[in-house]
């Protein structure tokens, strides 16, 4: 796997963590004067989505820096052929 698919597949996989924290919030799940997430009657921890999604960040960061460098993180990208 190269590393441009294992960041699309990241990307989705962040994106689908995000919609289903969004989810639990639009169905019924509060969230406290405390920040936290009361989610009783919910299937899912949003406590997990939470944590995968800054996870899979963390990677992509870890494998753009092998990949390109630290001072890659911040040089411009060759256009698409």
């Amino acid at each position: 796997m190269n590393t441009n698919l294992f960041h699309n597949i990241a990307n989705v996989a962040s994106l689908t963590l995000a919609g289903v924290t969004a989810m639990l919030l639009a169905s019924g799940c509060r969230q406290g004067a405390d920040g936290l997430f009361d989610c009783t009657t919910s299937w899912i921890n949003p406590t997990y989505t939470t944590a995968t999604i800054a996870a899979l960040q963390v990677i992509k960061l870890i494998v753009n820096i092998l990949r390109d460098g630290l001072d890659g993180l911040a040089r411009p990208q060759p256009p698409v052929r």
